[in-house]
């Protein structure tokens, strides 16, 4: 999607909807929305600093007892000539998140999150 403030929302639905498919509960699904909100507005935020528009892109997937989400720009990628650092939102993500990943290899940033998913 455009990397504009526009995408978090319907992304945020995206993540949402798959993750209650998969058999997350509200709270689950509560964390899931929040997690992507923060994921996608910096990927929003640095996706177009290079001064190009910019997209964001978000996979996810399930297998076994977990969900897993990737949240993609292809920016400069943060902290890298920033003055306000990596903000509250990763901090956020991580405490939420059973797993957190942010590789930033080549063009962009990627966030990948994991997070169990109910038994049974």
């Amino acid at each position: 999607m455009p990397a504009e403030p526009a995408s978090v929302p319907v992304l945020r639905r995206r993540a949402t909807d798959f993750a209650r498919e998969q058999g997350a509960g509200e709270e689950l699904a509560a964390d899931v929305a929040l997690v992507v909100s923060e994921a996608v507005t910096n990927a929003v935020k640095y996706a177009g600093a290079g001064g190009d528009a910019g997209v964001v892109e978000l996979s996810a997937r399930s297998g076994g007892d977990w969900l897993e989400l990737r949240v993609r720009d292809r920016g400069k990628g943060f902290g890298k000539g920033s003055v306000d650092g990596l903000g509250l939102g990763l901090s956020i993500i991580a405490r939420l998140s059973a797993d957190l990943r942010i590789v930033q290899e080549g063009e962009g940033t990627e966030v990948r999150m994991r997070f169990p998913l109910p038994s049974g």
